[in-house]
């Protein structure tokens, strides 16, 4: 994706070069997909960074997108212009976001993050697990995704969950997004693959 299509998408949303200080117990996450096939693949993401939002700390009438570390999400697709499929946010993301996901082959996804100048926590999805996508019993997240979504997860839904679930470990001990330093460590801790099926519940 052309970088001055995302920068121009971000600054009709008030995106500026600076991130936020993060409310506490809440922040709010940008999912950025590149490549072809964004809107379907944005949706898919956030569909997946949904699943996860929700496993752990979800209850009833949330004013957020889920819980990520037990702290309310909000999550912003990115590009806008690509967000049109994405459905079941119901939060209020501030620009700019405290995460940036970026979710796209390079060098595209590179120079989409360094034309934002963006000042917060870069994540990129990380390594999914071996057999991701199997459906073996009802608690796999292939099945609790089918179950949730009514569709096999795609690759773009894995990443999107791979992200939140690191996120979540990353965020669950510092109960928030700060210190900087030590979210930032933890989430390099996981970028080699994490487990799953460890704590979704």
């Amino acid at each position: 994706m052309r970088p001055d299509i995302v920068r121009g998408a971000l600054a009709a949303l008030g995106f500026t070069i600076t991130a936020n200080a993060a409310i506490a117990h809440e922040f709010t996450a940008a999912l950025l997909v590149t490549g072809e096939k964004p809107e379907a693949r944005l949706a898919q993401a956030v569909n997946g960074f949904l699943l996860a939002a929700d496993e752990r700390d979800g209850h009833p009438a949330e004013t957020s997108d889920g819980h990520l570390g037990g702290v309310d999400v909000q999550v912003l697709p990115l590009p806008a212009d690509a967000a049109g499929r994405v459905a079941g946010l119901i939060g209020t993301p501030r620009t700019p976001p405290d995460v940036l996901v970026v979710m796209g082959p390079e060098p595209d996804a590179s120079a989409a993050v360094a034309s934002l100048a963006f000042a917060g926590v870069v994540l990129r999805p990380g390594a999914l697990p071996n057999g991701w996508a199997t459906e073996d019993d009802t608690d796999s997240f292939a099945a609790r995704y089918r179950s949730a979504y009514g569709s096999a997860p795609t690759e773009a839904a894995a990443r999107g969950y791979n992200a939140a679930r690191r996120l979540d470990a990353a965020i669950r001990p510092l109960d928030g997004i700060s210190p900087r330093v030590a979210l930032e460590t933890a989430l390099a801790d996981t970028a080699s693959g994490i487990d799953w099926q460890e704590n979704t519940r």
